[in-house]
């Protein structure tokens, strides 16, 4: 209790500081990086559980100030190991996640941000996001909603495109599940009213409309979701079970890349599945 009761208070300093003028925003915000590497890095590899929850919620209060001062949501947070941070060329949408995992690697739970940059605005609108963990995978590819009902995940690549003036925005993310099972995801984003929505049915994946798409696989394997600027379309790994019996499918524990890619391409406003396509000249 004293060293959270002494950490609270270097908090307090810290936020104190933060409202002062100063001559050098870096300077300002030093210490608070300084801190937050400190908490990230027992966030991540704490001796034990309560060690790393505790270290969680030091960790997310400290960065919400650092986000809410003046200038802080224009820092990088490179140095800090434990934040992934994700934005496009334009800095149009920056997306900073982080994770705690608990249980010997079996439970995962993710925090985050969604820092738009809103047209015409002089201040930047910033959504802190709220895992839902009553969310079933089945509704995933459906669901529409908002910060309160984020699914959860580390986004690592943002991805912005423009039809008849209007921002189209898909976030590719990584969330490991357990010890046996990895997921990735693509994500639209919309922003309208000053206000986040997450999921968009503006994915055409076999005749029907999609909010978003979910990979779940065998976490000894690695799936590729990334973009491929050349050919200005994102290009995934089709996965598949190991074991060709009926009962194997959404045994996701036997999923993994069977050599096979599937793609998204941006057409008029919406994103369009293409299955089995050609990368060898990719």
């Amino acid at each position: 209790m004293i060293m959270l009761r002494n950490s609270l208070l270097f908090l307090f300093f810290l936020l104190m500081g933060f409202s002062a003028q100063c001559q050098s925003d870096t300077l300002a915000f030093k210490s608070a990086i300084q801190r937050l590497i400190v908490l990230g890095d027992s966030v991540l590899k704490g001796s034990n559980d309560s060690v790393k929850m505790e270290a969680n919620m030091l960790f997310s209060d400290l960065l919400d100030s650092i986000l809410y001062a003046p200038k802080g949501n224009t820092l990088s947070f490179h140095q800090v190991k434990s934040l992934s941070v994700a934005q496009d060329p334009d800095k149009k949408l920056k997306a900073i996640t982080w994770l705690i995992s608990t249980n010997k690697g079996n439970n995962y739970e993710y925090f985050g941000y969604l820092i738009p940059q809103i047209p015409g605005k002089a201040a930047t609108m910033i959504t802190k996001l709220h895992q839902n963990k009553e969310l079933q995978r089945e509704e995933l590819e459906t669901l529409k909603g908002d910060s309160s009902t984020w699914m959860g995940c580390i986004y690592y690549s943002v991805i912005v495109e423009r039809y008849k003036k209007k921002d189209y925005f898909i976030l590719l993310g990584w969330a490991p599940q357990s010890l046996f099972i990895t997921r990735k995801m693509i994500e639209v984003i919309g922003l309208s009213n000053q206000k986040i929505h997450l999921g968009l049915p503006q994915i055409k994946a076999g005749g029907k409309a999609k909010t978003r798409l979910i990979f779940d696989y065998n976490a000894q394997v690695t799936m590729s979701l990334r973009k491929n600027e050349k050919e200005n379309m994102i290009v995934m790994d089709h996965l598949s079970p190991s074991d060709s019996r009926p009962e194997a499918k959404g045994m996701y524990q036997l999923y993994g890349p069977d050599l096979s890619y599937d793609s998204l391409k941006f057409s008029k406003g919406q994103w369009l599945l293409q299955r089995d396509i050609d990368v060898r000249n990719k």
